[in-house]
């Protein structure tokens, strides 16, 4: 099977890359938690797993849109996907 003319689509941002560009801006979790109403460590969660709230909160903060950050939790049309049930 040749590879060479695949499209690669991008790869999300690794969760120490987000919580380094966090840090960066003077945020951890726990801190968002805080000033956002959520338990401490309930942010950490958008790392793992689609949560478009705390995705846009996180990338108001880092200063990137959410469909950068994590691209393969988007559609093109920049909508969160929905699950299929």
């Amino acid at each position: 099977m040749n590879t060479a003319h695949k499209i690669k689509s991008p790869e999300p941002w690794h969760p120490a890359d987000i919580k380094a560009a966090l840090a960066k801006k003077g945020y951890t979790f726990a801190r968002i938690a805080r000033e956002h109403g959520y338990v401490s460590n309930s942010p950490n969660c958008v790392l793992w797993r689609k949560w478009a709230p705390m995705e846009r909160i996180v990338s108001q903060i880092i200063g990137v849109p959410p469909e950068e950050i994590w691209p393969h939790r988007y559609e093109t049309a920049k909508r969160p996907r929905t699950r299929k049930r």
